[in-house]
């Protein structure tokens, strides 16, 4: 009995050993995760901006080109095209 109990304490300090590296490992590999992850998410923050962005500039865009006024003038251009080209096929 007393043999065994030397046994466990004398690979104790070992033990602990392993366990503490182990630990210091883990934290260390969650630390570097966090950290590449925090990146990312900086990334993504910056592209989702210049995303809203351009979104709102081809919203603008949008309003611009579907003003009365602009579609009045477009519908006149296409209506001369087609009477052009029905004189043109005639």
């Amino acid at each position: 009995m007393k043999l065994v109990r030397s046994r466990i304490w004398s690979k104790l300090p070992l033990v602990l050993l392993l366990s503490l590296f182990l630990l210091a490992s883990t934290k260390a590999y969650i630390r570097i995760e966090t950290t590449l992850l925090g990146y990312r998410i900086g990334e993504m923050k910056q592209t989702e901006a210049e995303l809203l962005e351009t979104q709102s500039t081809l919203k603008m865009e949008l309003a611009r080109i579907t003003t009365k006024h602009n579609l009045r003038q477009l519908a006149g251009t296409k209506a001369d095209e087609v009477a052009k080209q029905s004189w043109a096929s005639h």
